[in-house]
């Protein structure tokens, strides 16, 4: 089955509305052949795993080698998003659009229930895995989802940077979940190193930073 039919679109030309996800509209750099390296791979199998009941290795087997990807999405009613795989050398005058604020289902144990999680980091890409027929697959099989690559920024799990001061120095190892899971654009100020997360997604109370001619040495902020 090609792409262009499951995400209801004929040219691939600037954007496409998802029917996978109706509230993202994917848009271009696209590519048809794309193929994650082994991290990737296992990192999609790890998020299937564990809602599916199963061993990340039963999964991992079935997972489709290519698995095409799209580098820029933008939220209905909401943010335009430039993935880090379409972000430019860094050479341009162009902003970092591409960290965002994401939330997932996280939980400590089994038997614990889930419970939603903030968190903060950058898009790398926007993955479309399609399965392949399989009992081991239960519910996702001959189904295709929408996936997000994120690499966390460290130190920002369960924080939420609309309502306190949010910061971090560096970034984790990549991680892969549902698309749906990304909430919004935020911005960064960085100082001495370390990064400050502007996040203005309806919190009650902003963070205000007070310069000291030292200087903030870059804002990356829509």
């Amino acid at each position: 089955m090609a792409v262009g039919s499951i995400l209801n679109i004929t040219y691939l030309t600037t954007e496409c509305l998802s029917i996978l996800d109706p509230q993202a509209v994917l848009r271009l750099p696209y590519r048809r052949d794309h193929i994650p390296d082994e991290h990737i791979r296992n990192q999609v199998a790890s998020c299937f795993a564990a809602v599916l009941g199963k061993t990340r290795r039963e999964v991992v087997a079935l997972l489709p080698q290519v698995m095409p990807s799209f580098g820029k999405l933008r939220i209905i009613d909401g943010d335009s998003i430039r993935s880090m795989s379409a972000c430019g050398d860094g050479s341009g005058a162009e902003r970092n659009m591409s960290f965002i604020r994401y939330e997932i289902q996280t939980r400590r144990i089994v038997s614990d229930p889930w419970v939603s999680q903030i968190s903060y980091g950058r898009l790398e890409r926007v993955l479309v895995c399609i399965f392949p027929k399989s009992k081991v697959l239960g519910p996702v099989s001959t189904k295709t989802r929408l996936l997000a690559v994120i690499t966390p920024c460290t130190n920002t799990q369960g924080k939420d940077a609309s309502i306190e001061i949010t910061t971090y120095r560096g970034m984790g190892t990549s991680i892969v979940t549902d698309l749906q899971s990304i909430v919004a654009v935020v911005g960064r100020v960085e100082s001495r190193g370390l990064w400050t997360v502007i996040d203005r997604t309806g919190g009650l109370i902003h963070p205000e930073f007070v310069s000291d001619d030292e200087g903030l040495e870059q804002i990356d902020d829509e």
